[in-house]
């Protein structure tokens, strides 16, 4: 009898009215348990017509990652983040493995400007970042930069490695430009990863032990198709030779690209394809110990007819061997190269010389370039053939890299000065008359010691201005 009376005392659960069931089950949903929104909506019919019509329920995405599968929290993502719609939602990540940050993290980039706030729990660590001053203080927002540290997250002790940096922004009023910066041991599978829409990318190794072999870089960027800039800092880790050729990933709207300290360089440069790259920057490439070969032999590995003196043999023939492959495939719009430190034999250098119609700024530091690399700058003769009248062939003059404005030249100490003032003063005598508009306007010479003061004088007689020495 006590029992009925009690329960005569209340209500049905399903008479209670439809706002105050919406505002418990959004309690609920709080608790941290994923999935108590989809159990409720199995009660009955009732509640699974109220869970799906009301997008509050939905708002807070929790995710445990431990012992999930990627498919399965990405569906989550994908179904909380349709119900919740068009209100705002936040994230609650609790991870057991820091390497799935990034992986977890791309099912809701897609949907930032709806992102409110992200809560990380790891390790006992907890990091809150509130995205509403990020997504929603400017109506136009853009995926900007990509910052990858290849290390153990935390690693720091005393927390100033600011691994905890997950987002931030940069902009102004009308344009906010949203960044992120993880840590992570490996690069994640790409099929992990939903489509990483940043329009820059930053790769940094920090050891040996956190290098990152080149196909698997490869397969990471045909994930990141609106890139921009790609920067990649290595360890100067030789990955030895490949049992398989790379994939050819397309970057059609990149057109900066930065290697620095690799010596992987010919097969990631010999397997993108780049229509839109403007820059190209090497830096600190050259090598003096052997490298392993190239997984094929291709047209160029011959040996260098020239027989020029080299420190770093092996890093300059994988470096021009793989710019010959990028510039074949992708015959881009070059206007800057840089390198700085980073060297090729004579005969690549020609050949690239003779491929770069656009480019308008060299720049060279730690070259080993002989008088034989010197000489491409001076014009030549260019036989036409007379279609008509094979018999009439007409000479004209021509030069390399016919738009090239700005020559830099930093400590390199193999060509002799008295090639230089030949070449340059031939190439302004003929650029200077013939194409006004496209000749050398800067040349910079620096710390080349068999380039003398007597040199530079003689060079500044047709240079005048133009020609910057130290």
């Amino acid at each position: 009898m006590i029992i009925s009376t009690v329960n005569d005392s209340f209500p049905p659960f399903s008479s209670l009215p439809p706002e105050l069931l919406i505002e418990i089950f959004s309690t609920c949903s709080l608790t941290g348990d994923w999935h108590i929104p989809l159990t409720l909506s199995r009660v009955c019919c009732l509640w699974r017509d109220l869970m799906i019509s009301s997008p509050c329920i939905w708002q807070s995405i929790v995710v445990l990652d431990s012992r999930r599968t990627m498919s399965s929290i990405r569906a989550q993502a994908e179904l909380w983040v349709a119900r919740s719609s068009p209100l705002p939602f936040n994230v609650v990540l609790k991870l057991a493995d820091f390497e799935r940050l990034l992986p977890i993290m791309s099912c809701f980039l897609p949907n930032l400007a709806r992102w409110m706030r992200c809560t990380i729990t790891y390790d006992g660590r907890i990091i809150e970042t509130s995205l509403s001053d990020l997504t929603l203080s400017s109506p136009r927002r853009v995926l900007h930069h990509l910052d990858i540290l290849l290390k153990t997250p935390f690693e720091d002790a005393a927390g100033d490695d600011e691994d905890d940096i997950i987002f931030f922004s940069c902009g102004s009023a009308a344009y906010r430009h949203i960044s992120m910066k993880v840590a992570t041991t490996k690069l994640p599978h790409a099929e992990m990863v939903n489509p990483l829409l940043f329009t820059s990318l930053d790769i940094s190794e920090s050891t040996f032990e956190y290098s990152v072999r080149s196909p698997d870089l490869l397969r990471f960027l045909a994930h990141c198709p609106n890139l921009e800039h790609f920067y990649f800092h290595g360890w100067s880790h030789n990955e030895g030779t490949l049992d398989a050729p790379p994939p050819v990933i397309a970057l059609p709207r990149l057109h900066t690209l930065l290697l620095d300290e690799i010596c992987n360089q010919r097969s990631i440069l010999s397997h993108l394809y780049l229509p839109a790259l403007r820059e190209l920057r090497l830096r600190h490439i050259n090598v003096d110990y052997p490298l392993e070969p190239y997984h094929v032999p291709e047209e160029g590995d011959s040996d260098d007819e020239f027989h020029d003196f080299s420190q770093s043999p092996h890093s300059d023939l994988h470096t021009g061997m793989g710019i010959r492959k990028l510039l074949s495939r992708s015959r881009p719009p070059l206007e800057i190269l840089d390198m700085d430190l980073s060297d090729m034999r004579t005969k690549d250098f020609r050949w690239v010389f003779d491929k770069l119609p656009d480019l308008k700024q060299f720049s060279i530091v730690g070259s080993d370039m002989s008088d034989s690399v010197v000489t491409l700058f001076v014009p030549f003769a260019v036989r036409d053939v007379d279609e008509q009248d094979q018999d009439q062939d007409q000479e004209r003059m021509s030069v390399r890299l016919p738009q090239l404005s700005v020559l830099k030249m930093y400590s390199c100490q193999q060509l002799s000065g008295d090639a230089l003032v030949k070449a340059l003063s031939a190439r302004v005598h003929y650029t200077d008359r013939a194409t006004p508009d496209a000749t050398l306007a800067t040349v910079v010479i620096s710390n080349c010691n068999n380039f003398t003061p007597s040199h530079a004088q003689e060079l500044s007689w047709d240079l005048h201005d133009r020609l910057h020495v130290s």
